[in-house]
């Protein structure tokens, strides 16, 4: 995640709005902290293991310099100890009776909600798994479980520098429809200029699954 930070704040075409680095260090061992998961039910395989970062969280909220760009990003994304931590509130986001066994057993793991979205990211943490389920929880009061592991979340995140609605390219929804038509505009937009000013990026199958969901 320090990657995704210091490319957008190195480069001319992001205005960082926000910027935070919650409580950690680069010295922290968190060899413990899997043992005591691991104690608890939740082992988790050598690839999360190797996607962790040792501060509690990392948060960043940009736009694009240029006024007539309309793109937008941001994350608040915890280290996988600390999102096991955080469990989803579930009275606030209970819209049907029959959501409410799910969501007690979510935790955040991306509070997108600085912009005014209202989005989430989440991790599902059952017994025995070794990797959690992703889980979305949209302003459409929908929630729609992620094609990703929690290392897949970050990767992308490094690649999308977390553009508004980037989740959705991994979700089964089709984003031809009229209530995506901002999420569309906002893909499309990544798709059309990040590449150009982070060529070292692949994104590649990114596009092949924008045009999957249309």
């Amino acid at each position: 995640m320090s990657q995704t930070i210091s490319e957008v704040r190195e480069s001319p075409f992001f205005d960082v709005m926000y910027e935070e680095v919650g409580p950690g260090g680069p010295d922290k061992d968190p060899t413990a902290i899997f043992e005591l998961m691991a104690e608890d039910g939740f082992p988790l395989t050598e690839r999360l293991k190797e996607a962790y970062f040792p501060y509690r969280y990392k948060a960043l909220h940009w736009r694009a310099a240029d006024s007539e760009v309309p793109l937008f990003g941001e994350f608040n994304v915890m280290n996988i100890d600390s999102s096991s931590e955080e469990r989803l509130p579930v009275q606030d986001f209970a819209w049907e009776k029959s959501d409410e066994k799910l969501l007690s057993e979510l935790s955040i793991l991306d509070d997108i909600s600085r912009g005014g979205g209202g989005q989430l990211a989440t991790m599902r943490f059952l017994p025995g798994v070794a990797s959690p389920e992703i889980w979305f929880l949209d302003r459409f009061n929908t929630i729609v479980k992620l094609d990703l592991d929690y290392r897949a979340y970050l990767d992308n995140l490094i690649i999308t520098k977390g553009v508004t609605g980037w989740q959705y390219l991994f979700a089964d929804v089709p984003l031809s429809a009229q209530e995506y038509g901002s999420t569309l505009e906002s893909l499309r937009t990544m798709l059309e200029v990040l590449p150009e000013h982070f060529p070292d990026h692949d994104y590649t199958s990114l596009a092949a699954r924008l045009e999957a969901r249309l």
